[in-house]
Order: structure tokens, then C-alpha cells, then sequence
């Protein structure tokens, strides 16, 4: 099935506040050349400093970083921001919410689409949005209020009928995308609609003058309240027209988009650049600047171009901070991703017919010990304390730092641990047979795991270093179609099943709401392991049961969510990260946390005509 790819660095938080996840690249993208990691592990063990003993918590780490600029100059009038769009790839372009798929299509539409809810600290929906909300336990629903006087970008006024069409192109059948998911079907008569047996989402209750909307669930959780429903409408005056399957592609899509949000696109490069004008008639009021201009730079280009003022904004490499400290010209904001890498295991396929993953017993790693002992060969937090200084960290479980409360803290996770991993594939029946040092299958025939993982940033030096790590505990493996698969490619082989993938590095950016079912779930076409079980299943549907009202039965089941998880293995969480952002001196009131809670875009102003060098 052919789909539209677009690609991390973040479910950025931008892209959870479009109403979803977003797929990330699983470094950042750079050509900086440094020592192996093998090296630099190796000289570490022999002056016996344990890495562990040097690794900051994650918080405290995050800490030494402010997440809003302080800038007291006095504001110029107007002015034109300039964004990099940090990628070694071309950004696809599907600038439509319902469409997009990851987090370098998410920043741009940061920038001109919203949700219709805002959320506070804790990525609970507040009333501070376009449209308000109160919702009835017993009765299982939400009732969204729209606010009078919001716009689409052409003038029409926005809707809760735009919402109602966003839910119709997503829980269509003709729709390719990823987001159509147990979170939709919660929604009464979303099923019966995607089925086509009915004309309607029975569900979805509009008044008459369109600006109120009852939605009705089958099962009502609190999870619902942080991003469980889809809250980003698209408007109907202007795709109406345009069959389900062709929306991606069309040029309204691609080159016109629109939306509701402070500015609104006036030109598009495609791949290289997005540029954006004010959008007067904004609800929230008129921007501050004149327009913003993001522009795709390759990462390595970064620290050279933020000091020669080429850029106002920037994410940074954590791989390259170390270099850059103490810049002159700029500072750093930084925060804690609600993002996750990981290795995920190949298990099953995809049945669009069915919106069902379909596990395959027979898979080449459908051994548990097999896969278990693939996450205990790799030193993941050599990873991290030798290449990102510090800024990424050992991931314990895929429910990240940000949503702690429901964290299992328990949980060590995949720690390096080769004698155990060996001890694993013993138990399991893979040998070294012929003592090439390799093992072999339980049947006694060579054994090769074919793994997919993206360029970029010193991707080259991870691979060959976890290469090395399962070569260590006699895994050969090799490299998909033996190199690194660019973003774009990576992607769309792996969402597609390629059978020749038998094991991949990714990453996830999982937005407000932690449900597994969004990510891991049996109906989720985001779940690319295909992996299913009756243990996640029974789980995953008490996390979304009433009775999930109740703290601390919420808190339990998500901690036994994390045991099976880490018991079963359909992947391997490997790391969490901090996020940097460069910001020149003459930029004020640019939040870095606020753009994962709500939109703040349009307060920004400058000091200068241009940046500061």
C-alpha cells in the first residue's frame, strides 16, 4: 500500500499538539568524525571510570538549560524570523494534519495550523483554545464550544463541521494514513462508518449552527482529556471537493495549504523552504513579526551558521553542543523530549483490510530470548554518555520522562549485559556450531539478522559499533541492502513490511497522550513491529476503561503494561533525549516548552533588523 512519507527529529511536541505522533530520525544528522565508540568505551574501562557513575539524570540535565528566552531590548516593529529546519533530507511537504507523518512537516505547520485545544503543563486540555470543552463521565462524552470570529487563512470562518470532516477523511477507508487507530474507533459509529455501512459518524453530534459538537464514547478514560481525541479540524469549504485518497497529494495539500494559526504560507520551495506572512485576522491577535522563513540546513551546518547570524532559530545537535558551549551570539533553550529511540523487531504484518497488525509466530526473531539478547549485547549507555555528552540517557521503558507519573521506575531495562544475552541465546538454542564465531540457528544453519537504520548524524560510527556489540555475543549482522537507508526510504520500507527487514532503529515522538494503543496497539498501523498479544490486549483496554478514573488503578495497569512490554519484547527501548534549540540575541518571547502545550508563535518579536552576529 503506497503511502505518504514525511519525517524526526520529534510524536517535536509540535507534531503531539497537531493531534498525534510523529516519526523521528533516531540521531540528528551530522558529518562530524570523532574516535569509535569502541575506542573511547575501551579507554574509559581501562582508567575504570563506569560510565554509569558519569551519566546526570535526565531532570537535572534538563534543568541547566531555561526554556524561554530573556531578552529585555527594546522590540522592533515587524521584522521576518529565520527558522532552519534541521534535516539531512528534503521535508516531504504534506502540510495537512490529518497527513502528515513526521515531525519536519509538524514544525511547519506549527506555524500556520493548530489544535482546537490547548493543554496546560500536565497535557491536559484546558479552556484557553479555540474552541472550550466539558465533558460527562457517566454520560461518556465531550462537548466542544467553538469560539466566534476564528478564520481559516481564505477568510471562512472555522467550524466544528471542519472537525466532523476531519474525522470523516480519517475514518474513511479510502485513507492510507497512520492515525486511524483504536482512538477513533472508541467513537461511537466510527466503525460502521469506516466499514461503509452507515453515511455518518453516529457518534459525533453537531447543533445546528455548527459551533457545537457532542462527541459520544464507547469507552470513556482519562486519557481522553490528554490528546485522546482528534482535536484538529480541516476545512470542508476547501477539500470537500477532493477525493480521500488524493488529498495528500493535491496541490492544496502540497502548495496552497491553509489553516487557522498566526501566520500563513506565502511560498513554498518544495523540500528547501516554507515562507510565511502574518495572518492579521489571527483569533488570538495579529503577530508581532511580519512573517518567518523556515529553510532546510543539514545539522553539521548548524554551528556555523547560528554564529554568522544566518539564522535566527535552530535546533542544535547534542552531539556538537560539547564544541559550542559558550556562544556569543545566541543562547540554548532545552527540555526533555516526549520522545523515545529504539530497535524494534519485525514480527508480523500489516492487513489494511482488517486495520489489524497480524503477528507471525514463524518470524525469523519471534524468539523472545532471541530478541531479549539482541537488547542486552548493545552498550546503549556508552551511546549516549560518549557521543550525546550527556543529553541522552539510558531509556528504561517507551513511556518517557515527561509523563513520569506513569512511568514503572522499577523497570532497569535493557542494560548492557553481554554474559547475560549470551546465556539468553544458549538457552534458545543458538550456537556456534562450526566456531567461525558466529551462531547458528537451533536447526544448525547460519543465521543472519538483516537490520535497517537511518543516515545521519554519526549514524555510520553507531552502526558499525553496535554491529560490533552483537558480533560480540555471535550475532552477525548486516546492514539493510548494506548501508544506511536515508529517512524517506527508511521509512516507507518500514511501514511497508519489507520482508527483507528482519530488525530496525527508529523513533518515536508519542505526544500528550502515553496510551500504548496509539503506539503498540493491535489495531495501530503506527505499531510497526506488527507484534499483538492477549496480555498487551487485556492491558490496553483496562488503560482505557472507566475504571481508569481511579489513579492508582491507571498507575498499576500502566506499570504492568511496562513488565509485559519489557517481558515480551516486541522492541527495545534504547534512549531518551534533550532537546536544543539555539536562539539569537534578538529574539523575544520565544518559549521552547510552550510549543508542546500551546501556541505562542504569534508573541514573538525582534530587537533587530537581522541577527545578531
Amino acid at each position: 500500500m503506497k503511502r505518504i512519507f514525511t519525517r524526526i527529529a520529534i510524536f517535536l511536541l509540535i507534531a503531539a499538539s497537531l493531534g498525534g505522533c510523529a516519526r523521528n530520525n533516531a540521531g540528528n544528522t551530522s558529518g562530524r568524525q570523532q574516535p569509535t565508540l569502541a575506542t573511547e568505551r575501551k579507554a574509559k574501562e581501562e582508567a575504570a571510570a563506569p560510565a554509569d557513575k558519569n551519566v546526570v539524570p535526565a531532570k537535572e540535565a534538563a534543568a541547566k538549560f531555561p526554556t524561554a528566552v530573556t531578552n529585555r531590548n527594546p522590540s522592533i516593529e515587524g521584522g521576518t524570523l529565520k527558522v532552519a529546519l534541521v534535516s539531512s533530507s528534503a521535508f516531504t511537504g504534506v502540510l495537512n494534519p490529518c497527513f502528515y507523518e513526521d515531525s519536519y512537516d509538524a514544525q511547519l505547520l506549527g506555524w500556520f495550523s493548530e489544535s482546537l485545544l490547548s493543554f496546560d503543563g500536565n497535557f491536559i486540555a484546558d479552556q484557553d483554545g479555540a474552541a472550550t470543552y466539558d465533558y460527562n463521565v457517566k454520560a461518556k462524552t465531550v462537548t466542544l464550544h467553538m469560539r466566534g470570529g476564528v478564520k481559516w487563512q481564505d477568510g471562512e470562518p472555522v467550524t466544528l463541521d471542519d472537525l466532523v470532516f476531519a474525522y470523516e477523511v480519517i475514518c474513511s477507508r479510502d485513507y492510507e494514513g497512520f492515525r486511524f487507530n483504536e482512538t477513533f474507533m472508541n467513537i461511537l459509529g466510527v466503525e460502521e462508518y469506516h466499514a461503509g455501512k452507515a453515511d455518518a459518524i453516529s457518534g459525533l453530534k453537531l447543533s445546528e449552527d455548527k459551533m457545537t459538537l457532542v462527541v459520544h464514547f464507547k469507552e470513556f478514560d482519562p486519557s481522553i482529556l490528554a490528546g485522546g481525541f482528534w482535536t484538529n479540524p480541516i476545512p470542508r469549504h476547501y477539500y470537500g471537493d477532493i477525493g480521500v485518497k488524493d488529498m495528500a497529494a493535491d496541490g492544496k495539500t502540497r502548495s496552497y495549504p491553509i489553516g487557522f494559526g498566526p501566520f500563513k504560507v506565502k511560498n513554498i520551495v518544495p523540500g528547501e523552504s516554507v515562507e510565511f506572512e502574518s495572518f492579521d485576522d489571527y483569533w488570538r491577535g495579529k503577530p508581532k513579526l511580519d512573517g518567518v522563513i523556515l529553510t532546510v540546513v543539514k545539522p553539521e551546518l548548524v554551528p556555523a551558521a547560528m554564529k554568522e547570524g544566518k539564522f535566527d532559530v535552530a535546533e542544535f545537535s547534542t552531539q556538537q553542543y560539547q564544541d559550542y558551549m559558550e556562544p556569543a551570539n545566541y543562547k540554548y533553550l532545552g527540555q526533555i523530549q516526549t520522545a523515545f529511540s529504539y530497535t524494534g523487531f519485525k514480527l508480523g504484518k500489516w492487513d489494511a483490510a482488517r486495520n489489524e497488525n497480524v503477528y507471525n509466530p514463524g518470524a525469523k526473531l519471534a524468539d523472545v530470548k532471541l530478541r531479549q539478547a539482541i537488547g542486552y549485547a548493545v552498550d546503549n549507555q556508552a551511546i549516549a554518555q560518549y557521543l550525546y555528552h550527556g543529553l541522552r540517557f539510558l531509556a528504561t521503558t517507551v513511556i518517557t520522562p515527561r509523563h513520569g507519573a506513569y512511568q514503572n521506575t522499577r523497570l532497569e531495562g535493557y542494560v548492557y549485559d553481554p554474559e547475560k544475552a549470551k546465556r539468553l541465546l544458549d538457552e534458545a538454542g543458538y550456537r556456534d556450531v562450526d566456531g567461525d564465531g558466529y551462531r547458528e540457528t537451533p536447526e544448525g544453519k547460519e543465521f543472519t539478522i538483516t537490520w535497517a537504520t537511518m543516515d545521519g548524524e554519526n549514524a555510520d560510527i553507531i552502526a558499525q559499533f553496535k554491529i560490533q556489540c552483537w558480533k560480540e555475543v555471535g550475532l552477525r549482522v548486516k546492514l539493510y541492502h548494506g548501508r544506511l537507508t536515508e529517512f524517506n526510504a527508511f521509512y516507507e520500507a518500514v511501514e511497508g513490511d519489507d520482508p527483507a527487514i528482519d530488525m530496525y532503529d527508529a523513533a518515536w515522538s508519542t505526544g500528550y497522550n502515553p496510551n500504548p494503543s496509539v503506539l503498540w496497539g493491535r489495531n495501530s498501523a503506527a505499531n510497526y513491529t506488527r507484534y499483538t498479544s492477549n496480555t498487551f490486549d487485556d492491558i490496553i483496554k483496562e488503560i482505557s476503561s472507566g475504571k481508569a478514573w481511579d489513579g492508582a488503578f491507571l498507575s498499576q495497569k500502566y506499570k504492568e503494561w511496562q513488565t509485559a512490554f519489557f517481558k515480551e519484547a516486541p522492541a527495545i527501548p534504547t534512549l531518551w533525549r534533550i532537546q536544543l534549540v539555539a536562539v539569537n540575541n534578538r529574539v523575544k518571547n520565544y518559549e521552547d516548552i510552550s510549543n508542546d502545550i500551546k501556541q505562542t508563535y504569534h508573541l514573538i518579536e525582534l530587537t533587530a533588523k537581522e541577527p545578531i552576529k
